[in-house]
């Protein structure tokens, strides 16, 4: 049977616009599942990684240098939660402010814990997997002794979406 040239081609069209557009939305991160990996420039300064427990909710860690008069090495894990407050089609992506709960461990000579309260902005790249955030977080330390302190920085995450 002898199809014309152009509804053939515009088979062809309609398949790849319709694939294309379900892998641009499958490329969004921030969907239950997805994990990221990436760096931290701030106080600390190291690697971090994300992994999303569903749309809103996502389980954040870093592996760092802290910089000060005490150089020592940085674990920290936080539990996020993501809320939309710029909702705006002309935007090419997520824009979620997130809060969140976590711990805090320095290893080093003076070695010390304490608890996590970080805030901050992402932006979810609509077509490529990346996530780039900035984030403030207040530490409230409760060993060896009590105190205070901050961390704070920028970063970026490439997440791995396989299967996806």
């Amino acid at each position: 049977m002898n199809y014309p040239r152009g509804v053939f081609l515009a088979l062809i069209a309609v398949t790849v616009a319709g694939v294309s557009e379900a892998d641009v939305q499958r490329m969004q991160p921030g969907q239950a599942g997805d994990f990221g990996a990436g760096a931290y420039i701030g106080s600390p300064t190291g690697l971090t990684g994300k992994y999303w427990l569903s749309d809103s909710r996502a389980l954040d860690g870093a592996l760092a240098w802290k910089e000060g008069d005490e150089n020592r090495f940085e674990i920290a894990v936080d539990h996020l939660w993501h809320y939309a407050f710029i909702t705006n089609p002309s935007i090419d992506g997520r824009l979620p402010f997130y809060f969140g709960l976590g711990l805090r461990v320095l290893a080093g000579d003076d070695s010390e814990a304490g608890l996590r309260l970080p805030l901050g902005v992402s932006f979810l790249c609509k077509d490529v997997p990346v996530e780039f955030f900035a984030e403030i977080a207040p530490v409230v330390r409760f060993a060896p002794d009590t105190g205070a302190g901050i961390d704070g920085g920028v970063g970026v995450r490439y997440y791995f979406k396989p299967g996806k």
